[in-house]
């Protein structure tokens, strides 16, 4: 402003030059007058500025939601305002078996060793990971399969903790796990490597991407040399930012479950054939400093598969629950087949079934005829008891020695002829 009234005072001065100086006036109020305009305009972007930052810290450091993490089995429901919400129900039915056959968890080995009970046709070394006591099976680049595992069983389960090194990248490739069957077993365990395969095996591939929340999972299946299955998928379950996984896979007959973390990742009805599954293997490769590690290996027989033969094929029959002799007295050992039976139906409210009880020659067939239908009753009772079962849904029925599976000369035949049959009507 001191400017201006400067050049107005000169003006009146000097009037012959007036016009010359009115004119550079007029320019210098301008310039200043879009000084100030400019000066107005880098507060206002910092006021924005500010004020956005502002909006944005609110938003980081507001409290955090409540986790509303889906428990198992519990159903996902739309928000009240969604006219077409859907509601899904998916239940945990992961069962691990009971009757261990083989486990290792390293602890016999020393830091630093490969283990003694396990081959390779590579390197690797018993190692502990934070100054942690659990110790982990660090895999090479290479093939390894534990000695102790010398068949895998109809119905058993297989589970392993599995987690890989912080440098683990991009380019660094996955790790297969192999369920095989071998005839030498000091060699063909070779064959399942990364470009290779024997004759009968299924495969389990697991990798974290180089992404924080994504990895990768793939199974294949081979019969006679021929690849029967191959299908790929992504899984937030093994990640760079998730890298530690509870592997479980599960066999039942023909069927295969895996698991990852429990969360079912895979089941596929015809993943095994007609060869003898008598071996599993892992299968490493990638870069030399990235690291694949294993530990608590489990494999345990497991019960018979009560939940989906019943479901699934509408039949299903057992000899594992076990009464007193000549009583309806369901024995403790039997429990556990019930309460899986028990859990299936209460998680399927529409099924009902038939439950016949059947028995061996012994003893009239009068009194036989009338045990069975009594320890049919006995296992009605049993579910209705202990799950939410209603009585309508259950009919009972006994056989008697009329309908045998096997010889009733031979203790063997006359154990499988005392059975109980569910039938889904």
């Amino acid at each position: 402003m001191k400017l201006i009234i400067f050049i107005c005072c000169f003006l009146f001065a000097y009037p012959t030059q007036a016009q010359f100086w009115k004119k550079l006036g007029d320019k210098v109020e301008k310039a200043a007058e879009r000084s100030v305009e400019r000066t107005v305009e880098k507060r206002t972007d910092r006021e924005v500025e500010k004020s956005s930052e502002r909006v944005l810290d609110s938003i980081l450091d507001a409290p955090k939601k409540k986790n509303n993490k889906r428990k198992k089995g519990e159903p996902i429901i739309g928000s009240a305002n969604q006219e077409n919400s859907t509601i899904v129900t998916s239940s945990k039915d992961f069962v691990s078996g009971s009757k261990v056959i083989y486990s290792d968890t390293f602890k016999n080995d020393a830091v630093g060793d490969f283990p003694v009970t396990w081959n390779t046709n590579s390197s690797g070394e018993v190692i502990t990971l934070d100054n942690q006591e659990e110790r982990w099976l660090q895999l090479g680049l290479g093939e390894f399969t534990p000695d102790g595992i010398t068949q895998i069983p109809d119905n058993c389960t297989f589970e392993f903790d599995l987690t890989v090194s912080n440098n683990f990248d991009w380019y660094s490739d996955g790790i297969w796990v192999n369920i095989i069957a071998v005839k030498n077993r000091q060699k063909d365990f070779t064959q399942w490597s990364r470009f290779g395969t024997g004759t009968d095996g299924v495969r389990l591939r697991l990798k974290p991407k180089n992404f924080e929340y994504t990895g990768e999972t793939e199974i294949l299946t081979y019969l006679n040399r021929d690849k029967i299955i191959q299908n790929g998928k992504n899984t937030k379950q093994f990640t760079l930012k998730n890298k530690t996984v509870h592997v479980a896979l599960w066999r039942q007959k023909n069927r295969l479950r895996v698991y990852l973390n429990e969360e079912k990742a895979w089941d596929i009805p015809r993943a095994f054939g007609p060869a003898n599954y008598n071996s599993i293997s892992f299968n490493t490769a990638g870069g030399e400093e990235e690291h694949f590690y294993i530990s608590n290996l489990r494999l345990a027989i497991a019960g018979e598969d009560t939940r989906h033969a019943l479901l699934e094929t509408g039949k299903f029959e057992t000899n594992e629950i076990l009464f007193d002799v000549n009583k309806a007295i369901i024995k403790p050992s039997s429990f556990k087949i019930l309460d899986e039976l028990g859990q299936a139906l209460a998680d399927n409210p529409e099924v009902t079934i038939k439950i016949i009880g059947h028995t061996d020659s012994d003893g009239s067939a009068d009194a036989n005829l009338k045990l069975s239908e009594k320890r049919a009753a006995a296992i009605k009772v049993y579910l209705s008891n202990h799950f939410p079962i209603t009585g309508n849904r259950m009919q009972v029925m006994g056989k008697g020695e009329t309908e045998p599976v096997a010889s009733n000369a031979t203790p063997d035949g006359k154990a499988k002829n005392r059975r109980v049959e569910f039938v889904k009507l």
